[in-house]
């Protein structure tokens, strides 16, 4: 029995142990994230373990109370571990109490049709024989499943929307393999093939997770120096134009209004940025109220035409920043870096001048 459970789920076991043993010496994902990870695998185990008893269970030449309640514990763990794989999507994003109570409700609706079973055969029942037979809610833990994968593919499709492609097709990817792995267990009779796809989903989300924290700026959510040394290499002969952007009178509003401020301000810089430029360009955090935007195949037209929005919605703000662009005329990148820093540093004089640096509130 031992043996059999072993090859059926090593694997899965694998991955789990792994998982385990990262997430408790993890110190780089918010706590938010461990927890939905640990939980992820909490299910899974579950799963698993409930998954092959039921098959024990169903060697038997009669229908069990056990085999009842192990069936109903496994379809009403699938969908969970798909509704956090939705918890993961949706960290960031401020919801609804109804929009969280929508979500959540599929998950008790199918635990209550799966229990059912006790009383009535509307999802499932066994035989004499002890076969299964499914009732007309038997599909009921696959539609819970298939609405949460649909939620993240809407969520998918909005993240390609915010130029967000690297989560996007990530997760494009989970709803893909694990759509199939359904569709390979269910109508062709395979064991264990959507538990092996959720601890793979798994694994490759924390992953995704920890590049994003190795060239992600954690105060902000843009990409870091790091990255952007890595980007010009890999990206090159495709650079037109590098832009210097300086958040004004940073040390003014930490000494008046306090550091709380200053990364506020810090971030509204950043968020407006972010909804400015281009595709084919990117933003960089290269230090603390200091910003690069790489132009990539962006001619010099729209190059401008992104400075002018960006001064354009920072008056939508308290704060004000400087720019400066240089465009490509060598392959020294620092050299390239400081031209761009020259003419930004000739837009913040300016900025002195007309207002004498004062915060704009």
């Amino acid at each position: 029995m031992i043996q059999w459970f072993i090859e059926m789920n090593f694997p899965t076991l694998i991955i789990l142990v792994y998982m385990s043993v990262f997430l408790m010496i993890n110190s780089i994902f918010p706590k938010k994230i461990n927890v939905v990870f640990g939980q992820s695998l909490v299910l899974t185990v579950i799963e698993m373990i409930a998954y092959c008893a039921e098959l024990w269970t169903a060697s038997l030449d009669r229908p069990t109370t056990l085999r009842i309640f192990l069936s109903a514990v496994g379809y009403s763990v699938r969908p969970m571990i798909a509704y956090l794989f939705v918890m993961l999507l949706l960290r960031d994003k401020q919801i609804s109490n109804l929009s969280r109570t929508l979500i959540i409700l599929p998950m008790p609706l199918n635990m209550l049709i799966a229990f059912s079973t006790f009383f009535t055969d509307i999802a499932y029942s066994y035989d004499s024989a002890n076969q299964f037979v499914r009732g007309p809610l038997g599909f009921s833990a696959h539609i819970v499943s298939i609405i949460y994968l649909i939620i993240m593919m809407v969520l998918t499709i909005k993240k390609f929307c915010s130029k967000d492609y690297s989560e996007g097709l990530l997760v494009f990817l989970i709803v893909i393999v694990n759509v199939i792995a359904m569709l390979m267990e269910s109508f062709a009779g395979m064991h264990g093939v959507i538990r092996s796809a959720y601890s793979l989903s798994i694994v490759l989300y924390s992953s995704f997770f920890c590049v994003e924290s190795f060239k992600r700026d954690p105060l902000t959510g843009a990409r870091n120096r790091r990255c952007l040394y890595i980007d010009e290499e890999k990206h090159r002969t495709e650079l037109t134009a590098v832009v210097s952007v300086d958040l004004n009178d940073l040390k003014k509003i930490n000494d008046i209004q306090g550091h709380a401020k200053g990364d506020e301000a810090i971030c509204a810089v950043v968020n407006v940025i972010e909804k400015i430029v281009p595709k084919g360009c990117t933003l960089y955090r290269t230090g603390g109220d200091e910003f690069m935007i790489l132009c990539f195949r962006t001619e010099q037209p729209a190059v401008e035409k992104m400075l002018d929005d960006i001064r354009s919605e920072m008056k939508n703000t308290p704060y004000t920043c400087a720019l400066g662009a240089s465009y490509i005329t060598s392959e020294d990148f620092d050299r390239v870096c400081a031209q761009a820093d020259a003419e930004m540093y000739k837009d913040k004089q300016n900025y002195k001048k007309l207002c004498g640096g004062e915060i704009r509130m």
